[in-house]
C-alpha cells in the first residue's frame, strides 16, 4: 500500500482512499428566476431552502444524471459479491495524487460498522483482496476530511483527539458520514457533549442552519429541538421544504409539507367563507354593514393576492406566518351610523373576525416517527 497521508492506526490493515475530498455539502437547490416567484406575500425574498415538489424532482434528475450524489460513498451494496466493481478497480490501478490515504484498523471498523463488515467479509473484492493479502484499499468520496478523521478517531478509541466542540455544519457532516456507515453508537459518548457545546442555536426563520438543526435533532434523537425546528419550518416556509439532501426521513419532510399546506388552506378557507357569508348575509348587522365589510374585504384580500386567482397548493410564496400577520392586519372601514354614532358592531372589525387564527403551527413531535 502507498505511504498514508493520516495514519489512525500504524498497524492498520486498510487504506481508506478519500477521493473528491470536502464537497460542497447541503446546498440548496436551484431557485426560481421567475419575476414573481422569489417574493414572499409581504414582499420578502424566498428562502433557497424552499422550493417546488417540481423543481425538487428536476434538480434530483440531474443529479443522478451526473452520477453523484453530496456526501457520497460507492456503496458496496450496488455489486453483488461475484461482481468485482469496475470503477474502483480502475481508480485503485491509477492512484490520483489529489484523494487522501487514511490508514485504519480492519479489526475497529468491522467492530463499529455493519458496512465496513460487510465491504471486508462479504464477498466483495475488497473481501477477497483482504483475505488474500491481510491488508485493503477501499474508497470513499466526497466526505469532509475533517469530519471523516473524527468519526474514525471515536471508532478507534482516541476519544482524546475528538474536539469536544463542534461547528453546526461540522456536526452535521459528522453525522451524515455516520449514519451512512451505520456506527451511530460509536459516538454515544461525544453526542450530548457536542450537542451542549453547540454555539449556534436554532434559528428563528426558515434558512440552510434550519435544515441542518433538523437533520441533528433527527439522528441524534433530540425531541425538543426536533420540534422547535419542524414548527420553524412548517410556519417560515414560502415553498416546500427542502431536506438539503440530507438523510432525513422522507416521512419527516413530507409530514411537515403537508402540514404545511393544511394551515395555509385552512386561512385562506377562512377567508373565503367570512367573504361568502357578508354576500349571503349569514354575518353584519345591516345591508350598509355587510356591503361595506364585504367591500373592504375583498379589496384587501385582492392587494394581497388572496382573491384573483384564488391561491392553490402548494402555496408557493406564501407561508404561514406572514400570511396570518397580514390576515391580522387588515384595515376595518369607519363609517358612521345616522345617530352620528361610530359603527361598532362586532362583524364590523376585521381583526375581531380573525382573532383566532395562529401564525405559528406545533412542531412534530419525534417519538410519531421513530416508533
Amino acid at each position: 500500500m502507498n505511504t498514508p497521508t493520516h495514519i489512525i492506526d500504524p498497524d492498520g490493515e486498510v487504506i481508506i482512499i478519500l477521493r473528491n475530498a470536502d464537497c460542497p455539502f447541503a446546498q440548496p437547490a436551484e431557485t426560481p428566476t421567475s419575476g414573481d416567484s422569489d417574493q414572499g406575500l409581504d414582499g420578502e425574498a424566498q428562502s433557497p431552502v424552499e422550493l417546488s415538489k417540481a423543481q425538487l424532482q428536476s434538480l434530483e434528475e440531474k443529479t443522478l444524471k451526473k452520477g453523484k450524489l453530496d456526501a457520497n460513498l460507492t456503496a458496496p451494496e450496488s455489486t453483488s459479491p461475484n461482481e468485482e466493481p469496475a470503477a474502483e478497480e480502475d481508480l485503485a490501478a491509477s492512484p490520483d495524487l489529489d484523494c487522501l490515504r487514511i490508514q485504519v484498523s480492519a479489526k475497529h471498523l468491522m467492530f463499529a460498522s455493519p458496512v465496513f463488515k460487510r465491504m471486508l467479509t462479504g464477498g466483495w473484492k475488497e473481501s477477497i483482496l483482504y483475505a488474500q493479502k491481510g491488508s485493503v484499499e477501499v474508497t470513499a468520496e466526497s466526505w469532509d476530511v475533517e469530519a471523516l478523521l473524527i468519526l474514525l478517531r471515536a471508532i478507534h478509541g482516541q476519544y482524546h483527539l475528538v474536539p469536544r466542540e463542534l461547528t453546526l455544519e461540522m456536526l452535521a457532516k459528522v453525522a451524515v458520514i455516520t449514519d451512512y456507515y451505520g456506527c451511530k453508537e460509536t459516538l454515544c459518548l461525544l453526542t450530548d457533549v457536542w450537542i451542549k457545546n453547540l454555539k449556534e442555536n436554532i434559528p428563528a426563520t426558515v434558512n440552510r442552519d434550519l435544515i441542518l438543526w433538523l437533520w441533528i435533532s433527527w439522528f441524534f434523537q433530540l425531541p425538543s429541538q426536533f420540534k422547535s425546528s419542524t414548527s420553524i419550518a412548517m410556519s417560515g416556509s414560502n415553498g416546500w421544504i427542502d431536506s438539503l439532501g440530507l438523510p432525513i426521513s422522507d416521512k419527516v419532510i413530507d409530514s411537515m409539507n403537508e402540514r404545511r399546506e393544511k394551515a395555509i388552506s385552512n386561512v385562506i378557507a377562512r377567508l373565503y367563507e367570512t367573504r361568502d357569508a357578508f354576500l349571503h348575509g349569514t354575518i353584519g348587522c345591516s345591508f350598509e354593514c355587510r356591503s361595506i365589510m364585504y367591500g373592504a374585504l375583498s379589496i384587501q384580500m385582492q392587494s394581497n393576492n388572496l382573491l384573483s386567482p384564488k391561491p392553490e397548493t402548494p402555496f408557493l410564496d406564501l407561508n404561514c406566518n406572514c400570511l396570518v400577520r397580514t390576515v391580522k392586519a387588515f384595515k376595518s372601514p369607519e363609517w358612521w351610523d345616522d345617530d352620528d354614532d361610530e359603527h361598532a358592531c362586532y362583524d364590523s372589525s376585521l381583526p375581531s373576525l380573525f382573532s383566532e387564527l395562529e401564525d405559528s403551527l406545533g412542531g412534530l413531535q419525534l417519538n410519531e416517527f421513530t416508533a
